[in-house]
């Protein structure tokens, strides 16, 4: 089968992270938010549950010409809908969301022709509409359309116009929940919110789910949660802090108890620069963490940081080296301040694994540093994430 990913707002996260679990091959996209794989089978809702840069799985249902009147594309759609519809009790749901289609595409207008087309085959329907031309996850989950009726997503490419129906849409209201309803929440040492975790955890690689991934800057638990949901068996924790240890353990307990999950993970208060002289050498499958990024507010003194930075990491990525397998890696965030102030810890045993092939670089909507690595933001951040993945260089 065929299937759409409509990706989130850190689009070049978003592709790296299916291009991990999925694979590059059958891989093509038509603009800066969906990915098209071809040929392949999934769970979408099993598989949108551990994906956190993808908004919505939607299977290709048909594709026609982009000039296709209003009433025989509505036509189809109905057919479309009354076929492949969950059909509750009640009136039949049903929404559109246009992906950047351009042009003179009217999808309200198609919406209301739908409807028509609905009634006349005695289907009683409610239209969904948004101020926007998509309609968001949460107007989707809200009003029931995957159980009670239907999503149809709508792309071009060059002048076809592609009709795909939503299988699955992101657990927003979890995420929420493991985000701000956990019961310790440090906003500063576990600012990391879990669908960024959940990334980087895939960006690791399909190790064994009873290989052991390490935290080695583990705060508030979040990486070490989310790895426990996707099926990790064999999980440890360590952080120079006690405090961060037991918020880890109240937070891991927790969520344990939430999920009904039988997987207990390890914590210790450990200094992440000393690790080699904790765990045995070659132990450790996959070392992913989110370290001390520096102040958040104070940056008056930019270069005195990133070399506190760059020293505290080198320490650190010597025990990584010690302490990991030779086909392991290391997923970490580093700072970069104010969109261009990088840090340089020492990489002389180390490689940097760029997780986008070389044919998707030119993309311009993909945000991809001077080294190749991936950037993550928010409007008005003063201190951005650079996803760094390593291999050893043995």
């Amino acid at each position: 089968m065929n299937y759409a990913f409509i990706l989130g707002t850190h689009s070049s996260w978003s592709v790296a992270e299916l291009l991990a679990v999925l694979g590059d091959n059958e891989v093509s996209w038509s603009n800066d938010r969906i990915l098209v794989k071809k040929n392949t089978e999934i769970n979408a809702e099993n598989l949108i549950s551990s994906l956190g840069g993808t908004l919505k799985i939607a299977e290709i249902e048909m594709e026609v010409p982009v000039n296709m009147p209003i009433p025989t594309l509505a036509k189809k759609c109905a057919e479309l809908i009354q076929v492949k519809a969950n059909r509750g009790e009640g009136k039949l749901i049903f929404g559109l969301s246009d992906q950047g289609i351009g042009g003179h595409f009217e999808v309200e207008k198609l919406g209301l022709n739908i409807k028509k087309e609905l009634k006349s085959a005695e289907i009683s329907s409610r239209l969904v509409t948004s101020r926007e031309k998509e309609l968001s996850s949460v107007v989707v989950g809200q009003n029931k359309l995957l159980s009670k009726g239907a999503e149809l997503i709508f792309f071009r490419r060059d002048k076809t116009l592609i009709i795909a129906r939503t299988l699955a849409i992101q657990p927003y209201k979890e995420l929420s929940r493991r985000d701000f309803g956990r019961p310790i929440r440090d906003d500063h040492s576990g600012m990391l919110p879990p669908k960024l975790a959940q990334m980087m955890i895939n960006f690791a690689g399909q190790m064994s789910a009873d290989g052991l991934l390490l935290d080695p800057f583990c705060g508030s638990g979040t990486v070490i949660n989310e790895a426990m949901l996707m099926g990790y068996t064999n999980l440890m924790g360590t952080d120079l802090s006690e405090k961060a240890i037991k918020d880890s353990r109240v937070n891991a307990e927790w969520l344990r108890e939430l999920y009904g999950l039988e997987t207990r993970a390890k914590f210790h208060i450990k200094n992440a620069t000393r690790l080699a002289q904790f765990l045995k050498p070659k132990s450790v499958d996959t070392i992913v963490t989110e370290p001390y990024l520096g102040p958040q507010r104070d940056l008056n003194d930019i270069t005195t940081i990133q070399v506190e930075l760059a020293e505290l990491y080198s320490k650190a990525l010597d025990n990584f080296y010690s302490i990991l397998k030779d086909n392991g890696r290391v997923v970490m965030v580093w700072p970069v301040f104010f969109g261009r102030e990088f840090i340089e810890p020492r990489l002389d045993k180390w490689q940097i694994i760029n997780l986008l092939p070389e044919r998707f670089i030119d993309l311009p909507w993909l945000k991809i540093s001077e080294r190749g690595t991936l950037l993550y933001h928010r409007d008005g951040q003063k201190v951005w994430r650079e996803l760094i993945v390593l291999e050893k260089i043995n």
